[in-house]
């Protein structure tokens, strides 16, 4: 046997076989990092609800800011999907996502879901003329008068009874912009609105006129949104405690007036969404 030739194949072999003992070694460690990576990438889903939530807001909407922010802080990597709500909610309750939102509480809803303390507060009041004298304490003040309500939009359960009695009118519009306009050339005495949906059509649609359309003092509906884990789900119960934990951090920072506060500055084009 030719003893150089060998001893040159050992060291072949030799190199080889550490060589691929390294790739192994790197390819195993890869898997473990992007394994962990994985463990900790929260799957999150929602659907069009502007200017709360929607794809085609950057920054995905005011909600999902708040969400996406709260989800950060507490250390995890997250995608977001924009799907139907009722397939969202479906495979949300599947564990296929860690959770959807933003949800009203209802007790249907409670018995298949953890529910966060509220990510976002629907503060709705009375809008009117300025000069139309109305005033709004309870809703015998508004017997008699003209709601305007776009035919999309859920009418209060107090107002829906004063309308199937005849109580007070209804002018029906396709549009939510549209009542704004009714309101401000007097074809409907008032209507009903979120104060940071009212904050957009005021800036937006009224303009300079913004001041002739005011609020009433009074709230007349007060809702709250939820981001919502689905039950019987490990990581469930942890999550929803850090992410209450971590929302009311940021929220005691100022963080989530910041964000309100930011979109209403940043976004200027936002009424053919919301509509």
């Amino acid at each position: 046997m030719n003893l150089k030739l060998y001893a040159k194949e050992s060291i072949i072999l030799r190199s080889l076989y550490n060589l691929t003992f390294i790739v192994v070694t790197l390819f195993a460690l890869t898997e473990i990092i992007s394994s962990r990576a994985g463990a900790d990438e929260l799957k999150l889903t929602t659907g069009e609800y502007p200017p709360f939530t929607s794809e085609h807001i950057p920054g995905g909407g005011v909600v999902s800011e708040i969400v996406e922010l709260v989800i950060m802080e507490m250390g995890h990597d997250f995608v977001v999907d924009y799907l139907p709500w009722k397939r969202g909610y479906i495979l949300s309750k599947k564990g296929k996502y860690a959770a959807t939102y933003p949800y009203l509480l209802t007790e249907e809803r409670e018995d298949e879901f953890l529910y966060s303390a509220p990510i976002i507060e629907w503060e709705s009041k009375v809008y009117v003329r300025r000069d139309s004298g109305i005033e709004y304490h309870s809703s015998l003040d508004l017997l008699g008068l003209r709601e305007c309500l776009p035919h999309h939009y859920g009418g209060l359960p107090e107002l829906d009874k004063l309308h199937a009695a005849g109580s007070i009118k209804r002018v029906s519009t396709p549009y939510i912009k549209s009542c704004w306009l009714m309101i401000l050339n007097g074809r409907a005495d008032f209507f009903v609105e979120d104060v940071f949906v009212a904050d957009i059509f005021r800036r937006e649609v009224l303009a300079e006129r913004s001041d002739e359309v005011v609020e009433l003092q009074k709230t007349i509906s007060t809702d709250y949104g939820h981001i919502i884990f689905p039950k019987g789900f490990d990581q469930s119960e942890e999550l929803v405690a850090g992410f209450n934990d971590t929302l009311a951090k940021v929220a005691e920072r100022g963080e989530i007036a910041r964000i309100k506060e930011s979109f209403l500055k940043q976004h200027t084009q936002l009424v053919d969404l919301i509509n």
